[in-house]
């Protein structure tokens, strides 16, 4: 049986008057989930809507909880959890070879063991059971240095594959690979390989023997030759050798450009840490916006759009219409009620990629060649969550302010017009193991577009007087307070860890909020 097939993905409830929250995920990859009455009668109506590209299948479960309807022990749940990893960890052990660096995960539907747990009956439980696969992988090897060290090679060859997405996991768990079998699989269009486009870097040997893609598309050599700067053989042929690498190498590091221009005292980066994660934000967020989430975002970043469609404009650019964004803006002077703006702030990797495929196309101008048209500060934050746990003091982050615009494609009447953007990063470091740059917050504003100013030297001021300059941090206290409802003492604080930049104080308060004690508020409790 082919390894990867259609089908859709499956759940089963059970009901119980007052049950303690506890899910099963049985052998076969079925999902049992123990609600009451009336959570269970909710979830049913789910039934049959299409999530993550399947149809959800969600029936109550006739044969009680599995293994034991009436105890519903976490001990058994745990031990047949670690039965099953258990099992496909000796799968790994016995389809890896030391000496040669190779995990074998070729033709893994046709293994008796894998065959006997049910985990490729269809192509739902083939990817699960896939992602499982690349999860104990790292725990076998638990950092990203012993990954690259362990495995250089891997084979997917002869699994039915019919689009990357299916084993895109070895992208984010052996990104450094060196070799990849892909042979003996369905891929047809350079198109089904797209989400392995920016990834892979290393990559010297990517074999396709045996895929469609041979005869469908003869050109996919060229494309394939661009995405991976480092490959030399491309199924069986030469596409470069090693000393061309290394003189493309060369001729890009004598061709490298000057840095950004740092405008003023407000563009303080910190090792181009900024630099070089907006240049490869902006191309990746027109390409692959999948990819560009899992490459800085995890599950506690935070996205959010709003639309400001009373800003000035170019009277002589049409306007494109806001219905595309309209449902998740989060205009906060618009959107008033509490409901809706925790509604439309997405939160974690996966919602913020499922926002990202539904918002139109962009493509934005290129940040070296055609700067004129961006304003960029940047300069460092500290006191951010360290994702380690290892600072309970904090580590010290960036916050980037980026404002410029982008060609937006309108799918209703295939029309292209421009757009004017403010997006607001902030930057902390990642985890262990993972990419060493997070996103903790991206605000999106949008505009009618409106060219940037040209910019002019700056008139120099005589400094402020030490009164004037108490009197504007009042200000500022006022304000941080009366947008927080912080007493002035924390605002105080607040806004002296940062530099006394109100905007940068406002974006420390969402961070620390879940921290504050009562004592921190007027009247106890924080503005809605």
């Amino acid at each position: 049986m082919a390894a990867f097939s259609k089908t859709s993905r499956r759940r089963r409830t059970r009901q119980v008057a007052n049950p303690t929250p506890q899910s099963h995920l049985a052998s076969d990859l079925t999902l049992y989930i123990l609600l009451s009455k009336e959570d269970a009668e909710d979830v049913l109506k789910l039934n049959g809507w299409l999530f993550a590209g399947s149809n959800l299948a969600i029936t109550e479960s006739q044969d009680g909880w599995p293994g034991d309807s009436k105890s519903h022990s976490p001990v058994q749940t745990s031990q047949e959890t670690q039965d099953l990893r258990s099992r496909l960890g000796d799968f790994l052990e016995r389809r890896y070879t030391a000496d040669r660096k190779l995990l074998d995960l070729s033709a893994i539907g046709l293994d008796p063991v894998l065959a006997e747990m049910g985990a490729f009956q269809d192509k739902e439980r083939a990817e699960k059971t896939f992602k499982a696969l690349m999860a104990i992988s790292e725990d076998i090897f638990p950092t990203a240095d012993k990954r690259r060290a362990a495995v250089e090679s891997i084979t997917v060859a002869n699994n039915s594959i019919d689009h990357v997405a299916q084993v895109f996991d070895i992208a984010i768990t052996f990104p450094d690979l060196k070799h990849l079998d892909c042979s003996g699989n369905m891929l047809q269009t350079v198109k089904s390989m797209a989400r392995w486009n920016h990834h892979f870097q290393h990559l010297e040997t990517l074999l396709l023997n045996g895929n469609p893609i041979e005869s469908v598309e003869p050109t996919h050599k060229e494309e394939l030759v661009k995405w991976f700067p480092k490959l030399q053989n491309l199924s069986n042929i030469q596409v470069r050798t090693p000393e061309e690498i290394a003189a493309a190498e060369a001729a890009k590091a004598a061709a490298r450009p000057v840095p950004i221009p740092q405008h003023g005292p407000d563009f303080r980066d910190a090792g181009r840490i900024g630099e070089d994660f907006l240049m490869q934000f902006l191309p990746l967020f027109d390409s692959d916006r999948a990819g560009l989430a899992n490459m800085f975002y995890d599950d506690r970043s935070n996205f959010s759009v709003s639309v400001v469609n009373h800003a000035p404009r170019d009277v002589d650019e049409p306007v494109l219409p806001w219905q595309p964004y309209l449902k998740y803006s989060r205009n906060l002077v618009r959107i008033t009620h509490p409901g809706p703006r925790v509604q439309r702030l997405m939160k974690g990797r996966q919602t913020i990629q499922e926002m990202w495929k539904v918002l139109p196309s962009t493509r934005h101008p290129d940040l070296r060649a055609d700067f004129t048209k961006y304003l960029v500060d940047c300069h460092p934050l500290p006191a951010l969550a360290d994702p380690s746990g290892q600072s309970p003091h904090g580590v010290d982050g960036l916050l980037i302010n980026i404002h410029g615009e982008f060609e937006e494609g309108d799918s209703g009447s295939s029309k292209v017009g421009k757009r004017s953007f403010s997006r607001t990063f902030v930057l902390g470091p990642g985890p262990p193991g993972g990419n060493p740059v997070r996103v903790v917050s991206d605000m999106l504003s949008l505009r009618a577009w409106n060219p940037i100013p040209v910019a002019q030297a700056p008139v120099p001021v005589e400094a402020a007087p030490v009164d004037q300059q108490q009197q504007q941090r009042q200000q500022l206290v006022a304000e941080l307070s009366q947008r927080t409802n912080m007493t002035a003492q924390y605002s105080e604080m607040c806004l002296d860890q940062v530099g006394w930049n109100l905007e940068a104080a406002l974006v420390k308060f969402q961070e620390t909020r879940p921290n504050l004690g009562p004592e921190a508020f007027i009247n106890g409790m924080p503005a809605p």
